[in-house]
C-alpha cells in the first residue's frame, strides 16, 4: 500500500481513496459505537466519582458534630467592648464576671525647657538615661503592713482651716499613688511625703481654725490600713503609724531595695563560730535530700528556718524588734565571741545582703536595715551596692557665713541623710534632685557673705562619699548620680532593659590568651543575672563575671594577662547587645592591677561637643538604640525648640531615669509611665475587689483561659459572660445542609427523567443511584434513637423538602439548644446510635473506599471501560488491515486492467498479412 501515491486510479482514474473511506467507514460503525458507549461509561465514572466527593463533604461536617467538646465550646461576651474585649484562649470557668477598666498603659514622655534654636551650640555636657528604679520610688501597697497591704476605699482629711475633703485610694498601688491622691486634692491645703517608714501629713493652711484630723469614709478601714486613723492633732504635722516591718512571708526579692539575697547553690554561705568554740556553716541553698535538685528558700521565713536549723539552742536568728533588720544572738557562753562571715570570700554574699555581716556586741549581732522606707532606698544599696564606709561628721556653712556640724554615723537610708542635714542649724535644704539619682544641698539664705561649704569634720570622708564636698561661690551643690543598685544577681533577664529582656541566643566571649568560648543563653536554667554569670565563670576561659561597681549591669575582667584583647562578638542574636557587652574593652584598675574589662552598664550617656546642638542630641539618642526615642518640634512659643524623650517600653517597667544636670537645659516629666489597671469584681465594693495591673493592654492571667483586653477606661463596670457557645454548632449544621444539597442537586440532575419526552440523564434508572437517594432520605428523615429526648433532624430545625434537599431553621436549633442542650449533643455524638456515628457508617457503605456501593460501580465501570478499551484496541487492528486490504485490492486491480490493456493493445496492432499473389 505504502507504494500507491495516488487517491486517483493510473489506469482506470477510478477515486480510490474516497472508496476506501467510504468502505472503512462503514467498517468503523461497530467500532464508533463501541467509543460511544465507553464516553457514557466515563461519565457515569465521573459522575460517581464527584458523588463521592460531595458526599465524603458532607461526611468530614459530621465528624465535628460527632465530637463532644463542639457542645461543650465557650463563647464569651462583653457588655461594652468598645471599652473591654476578651477572647477565650482555654477552658474557663462560666459564669458572669465584672471588671472596671480603671486605665490603658502609658510610656514616659520628658520634655525639654525650650531653646531658641536646634541648631545653635549648646556648650558641651552630658545627658544619661537609664531603666530602673529612682532614689525615691515608692514601695508597693502590698508590702505594708506585713504584707496585708491596705484595704482600698476612701479617707476624710481636714486641714486646719476646717476644710475636709474625701480622698478616693480604691486604685491605689503604691505608696506613690497615695501620696499623689492627698497631694491632688484642691479642697484641702495638705501635703503628704513619704517619711521613714510611714506617711507624713503636712498641713499648710496656716490657721488653726482646726485639728489637722483624718478619719473613716463610712464604715471603711482604710484610714487605719493607713497608720492614719486617729490623727486629731492641733499641729500642723502628723505622721501616720510604722506601716514597713520585715515578716516571714516576706519574698526575698524585696529585699534590700528589690535586689534580694544572693546565695550560692554550690557552697555553703556562712560559716560561724560561738562563744563556747562551736564552729560550722550554713548553707542556705542545700541539696534536697534524696534529689538532686537545689532546695531554694523563697521568703524570710524560709531564710530564717534554714538558719536556726544550724545549732538549735545555741545559735537564734530572728527578725529584730524594730522589725527592720535580723538579728543573732549566740545563746552560748565562753571565752570566744560570736562571729559571722562568708564561707569563701567573693563567692556568695548571702551574709551581707541579710545585713549581719557586723560586729557582735555581747553575743549579739544586729543586722542592718533592710528595706529602705516607704520612699527612700537603702545607703548601703548606692555606690553600686557597695554603700559607704561608715559616715560621720561633716560641716555646713551656708552663704550667710553660718555654720553647723551634723553627725550622719546614724544614717540608714538616703532619707536619713537629707533629714539630718535639714536639722541643721543652717540656711541649707537637703532635697532629692531633680534627676531623682542622688541629692542636693540649696542655700535658701539669699545671701553672699561666704561660699557655701560642705566639708569633712571627723576624717571619715563622708562629705566627698555621698558627693556633696564643696567650697565655692554657688548656692547648690548636686551630689550627681549616687549610683542606686538597679542590677543585682537576683534580677531576671525577662525584667532587663526595661522589661524588654535578654534575647535567648548566644555571644562569643575572647580572653587575652585567645580562648574563645561560646556562651549560651537558651538553656532554661539560666533565668537570672546571678545565672548569666555562673555560666560565664564556667567558660574555663580567663574572663571573670560580676556586678559592675555602679552597680547597673555586668562586667567582664580579663585575668588572662595575654597579648589578645577581651572581645565580646555577637552570636546568633542580639544578645551580647542586650546585655549591653558588644563594645571594645577598656582598662580598669583592680587590686591595684590595670586589666581588660567590658562593663555593661544599662546607663545610657551621650557626650556633647561644645558645638554640638540641640538637633545633634536628638540624633546621638538614637543612635544609640538604648530604648529611648528622642524628637524635636516647635511650640510657637519665643524659645520654641524642644526636645522630648518617649520610653520604648510601656509600663512602669519602662520608666527611665534622665539625668540632665550636666547640660545647660533641664527636662520634666510630663507623663507617667503608667501599668494597665483592671478592677475584678464590684468597683464600687474596693475591699471586696481585686486591683490588678500589666505592662501591657492585655491581662492573660486574671480570669483562668481567657485573655482580656482594656480598649479604653471606663467609670462603669463591663461584664463579661462565660457561656456555651452555639456558633460552631450552628455553623457545622449549617455547612452539612450545604454540602448536603450540592450532593443532592446534582444526584437529582444525574438522574432526572422527562416522561413527556422520554429522556433521562446519566444516571436515570441506575440502581446505584436509586440505592444512594433511598438509604440517605431514610437516615435523614428517619428516627435515630427512640430513647433519646432528640430524635429527629426535624426537631433540630433541618427538614426534607420535596426534592429530597434539605431545609434549615436556625432559630429552631437554637431553641433547642436553650433548653435540652445535652440532648442535641447525645443526638449527634452518641458512639453507635448517635447521628455522626449512622451518617459516618451509611455514608462508608455508599462512598467509602474498595468495598462500597459507589466504589463498587465505579471499579465496575472501570472494568467495563478497559474491556471496551481493549476491544476498541483490537478493532483499530483490524481496521488498519483492511484498510491495507482494500487498497491492494484495487492495486491490483489497476495492474490486472493495466494488463489487459496492454494485451487489447497488442491485439489492436497486429496488421494482417496480404494474400500472396
Amino acid at each position: 500500500m505504502g507504494k500507491i501515491q495516488s487517491n486517483i486510479g493510473l489506469i482506470t482514474g477510478m477515486p480510490i481513496g474516497d472508496t476506501v473511506d467510504a468502505l472503512m467507514e462503514l467498517s468503523a460503525k461497530p467500532r464508533e459505537m463501541l467509543e460511544d458507549r465507553t464516553e457514557v461509561l466515563r461519565q457515569e465514572q465521573i459522575a460517581v466519582t464527584e458523588l463521592s466527593a460531595l458526599l465524603l463533604s458532607v461526611k468530614f461536617v459530621t465528624i465535628n458534630l460527632g465530637k463532644q467538646e463542639l457542645f461543650e465550646k465557650k463563647e464569651i461576651i462583653s457588655s461594652n467592648p468598645d471599652s473591654l474585649s476578651a477572647t477565650i484562649t482555654g477552658d474557663p470557668p462560666m459564669g458572669t464576671y465584672q471588671f472596671t477598666p480603671l486605665q490603658t498603659v502609658q510610656n514616659q514622655q520628658w520634655l525639654g525647657t525650650g531653646l531658641k534654636s536646634d541648631t545653635d551650640a549648646l556648650g558641651g555636657g552630658t545627658l544619661s538615661f537609664r531603666f530602673g528604679n529612682n532614689v525615691q520610688t515608692g514601695v508597693d501597697l502590698e508590702m505594708l503592713n506585713a504584707g496585708e497591704g491596705i484595704t482600698r476605699g476612701s479617707i476624710r482629711i481636714t486641714d486646719r482651716s476646717g476644710i475636709r475633703s474625701d480622698i478616693d485610694l480604691s486604685t491605689a498601688r503604691s505608696i506613690d499613688d497615695v501620696l499623689d491622691a492627698i497631694n491632688a486634692n484642691a479642697a484641702i491645703n495638705v501635703t503628704a511625703i513619704g517619711q521613714g517608714d510611714g506617711i507624713r501629713l503636712i498641713d499648710n493652711t496656716g490657721q488653726s481654725v482646726s485639728n489637722l484630723r483624718v478619719e473613716e469614709v463610712g464604715s471603711g478601714t482604710t484610714a487605719a490600713s493607713l497608720g492614719l486613723a486617729g490623727i486629731d492633732v492641733a499641729a500642723s504635722m502628723a505622721d501616720s503609724a510604722d506601716l514597713m516591718r520585715l515578716y516571714d512571708d516576706l519574698d526575698l526579692d524585696l529585699l534590700n531595695d528589690g535586689n534580694g539575697v544572693y546565695k550560692t547553690e554550690t557552697l555553703p554561705d556562712i560559716r560561724y563560730t560561738l562563744s563556747d568554740g562551736t564552729t560550722g556553716t550554713i548553707d542556705l541553698s542545700p541539696v534536697a535530700p534524696g534529689s538532686s535538685e537545689v532546695d531554694r528558700e523563697k521568703t524570710l521565713g524560709d531564710i530564717l528556718t534554714r538558719l536556726n536549723e544550724a545549732e538549735p539552742g545555741k545559735l537564734r536568728f530572728e527578725i529584730a524588734p524594730d522589725g527592720d533588720r535580723l538579728m543573732a544572738t549566740d545563746l552560748t557562753t565562753g571565752e570566744q565571741s560570736l562571729k559571722l562571715e562568708a564561707y569563701i570570700e567573693n563567692a556568695g554574699d548571702a551574709l551581707a545582703d541579710l545585713g549581719l555581716d557586723g560586729e557582735a556586741v555581747d553575743g549579739v549581732i544586729m543586722g542592718r536595715r533592710l528595706l529602705g522606707g516607704v520612699k527612700t532606698v537603702l545607703l548601703s544599696n548606692l555606690n553600686g551596692g557597695n554603700g559607704f564606709e561608715q559616715l560621720g561628721m561633716i560641716e555646713l556653712t551656708d552663704r550667710s557665713g553660718v555654720s553647723d556640724t551634723v553627725d550622719l554615723s546614724g544614717a540608714e537610708t538616703l532619707q536619713d541623710v537629707v533629714d539630718l542635714i535639714n536639722a541643721g542649724d543652717v540656711g541649707l535644704m537637703a532635697q532629692i534632685n531633680g534627676a531623682r539619682n542622688g541629692i542636693e544641698l540649696v542655700d535658701t539664705t539669699g545671701e553672699m557673705a561666704s561660699n557655701l561649704i560642705v566639708a569633712d569634720a571627723d576624717g571619715s570622708d563622708s562629705a566627698a562619699q555621698l558627693g556633696i564636698e564643696v567650697d565655692a561661690d554657688v548656692d547648690r551643690i548636686n551630689s550627681g548620680d549616687m549610683h542606686l543598685q538597679v542590677v543585682s544577681e537576683n534580677t531576671r533577664l525577662a525584667d532587663y532593659n526595661g522589661g524588654a529582656g535578654v534575647a535567648r541566643g548566644s555571644m562569643l566571649i575572647t580572653d587575652s590568651n585567645h580562648h574563645r568560648r561560646e556562651l549560651r543563653l537558651w538553656d532554661d536554667e539560666v533565668q537570672t543575672i546571678g545565672d548569666l554569670i555562673e555560666a560565664v565563670r564556667q567558660l574555663s576561659i580567663d574572663v571573670y563575671a560580676e556586678i559592675n561597681e555602679t552597680g547597673d549591669g555586668i562586667r567582664l575582667v580579663d585575668y588572662g594577662d595575654g597579648a589578645g584583647e577581651l572581645e565580646v562578638l555577637a552570636g546568633t542574636t542580639s544578645t551580647a547587645w542586650d546585655l549591653h557587652l558588644y563594645r571594645p574593652a577598656e582598662n580598669v584598675v583592680i587590686d591595684g592591677q590595670s586589666r581588660k574589662a567590658i562593663d555593661g552598664s544599662i546607663t545610657r550617656t551621650i557626650e556633647l561637643t561644645d558645638q554640638d546642638s540641640l538637633e545633634d542630641l536628638r540624633q546621638k539618642v538614637n543612635e544609640l538604640q538604648g530604648g529611648v526615642h528622642a524628637t524635636t518640634f516647635v511650640d510657637g512659643s519665643n524659645r520654641p525648640f524642644r526636645l522630648a524623650l518617649v520610653s520604648d517600653q510601656a509600663g512602669k517597667a519602662g520608666e527611665l531615669v534622665v539625668d540632665t544636670s550636666g547640660i545647660r537645659f533641664s527636662m520634666e516629666e510630663i507623663v507617667k509611665a503608667q501599668d494597665a489597671l483592671l478592677v475584678f469584681g464590684d468597683a464600687a465594693n474596693p475591699a471586696r475587689n481585686i486591683l490588678v495591673s500589666s505592662n501591657t493592654n492585655t491581662f492573660n492571667s486574671v480570669l483562668s483561659g481567657v485573655s482580656i483586653d482594656i480598649e479604653q477606661p471606663s467609670d462603669q463596670p463591663v461584664s463579661l459572660t462565660i457561656g456555651t457557645s452555639d456558633v460552631d454548632i450552628i455553623a457545622n449544621i449549617s455547612t452539612m445542609v450545604d454540602n448536603y444539597n450540592r450532593f443532592r442537586d446534582h444526584l437529582n440532575n444525574l438522574t432526572y427523567y422527562d416522561p413527556d419526552s422520554n429522556t433521562g440523564s446519566l444516571l436515570s434508572g441506575d440502581s446505584a443511584a436509586l440505592r444512594v437517594d433511598v438509604e440517605l432520605s431514610q437516615l435523614l428523615s428517619g428516627r435515630m434513637n427512640t430513647d433519646a429526648s432528640v430524635q429527629t433532624l426535624a426537631e433540630l430545625g433541618v427538614g426534607m423538602k420535596g426534592d429530597g434537599t434539605l431545609s434549615f431553621d436556625e432559630s429552631k436549633l437554637k431553641a433547642t439548644l436553650a433548653t435540652r442542650r445535652d440532648a442535641v449533643a447525645d443526638f449527634f455524638t452518641k458512639e453507635e446510635s448517635g447521628f455522626a456515628a449512622r451518617f459516618h457508617k451509611v455514608v462508608e457503605q455508599i462512598a467509602g473506599q474498595d468495598v462500597s456501593l459507589l466504589a463498587h460501580r465505579f471499579k465496575t465501570l472501570r472494568e467495563k471501560i478497559d474491556r471496551n478499551e481493549s476491544r476498541i484496541e483490537f478493532l483499530d487492528t483490524r481496521l488498519e488491515d483492511e484498510r491495507y486490504r482494500l487498497w491492494l485490492q484495487f492495486y491490483r486491480m489497476e495492474l490486472a486492467i493495466g494488463k489487459m490493456q496492454v494485451g487489447l493493445s497488442a491485439i489492436e496492432s497486429i496488421n494482417p498479412v496480404p494474400p500472396m499473389t
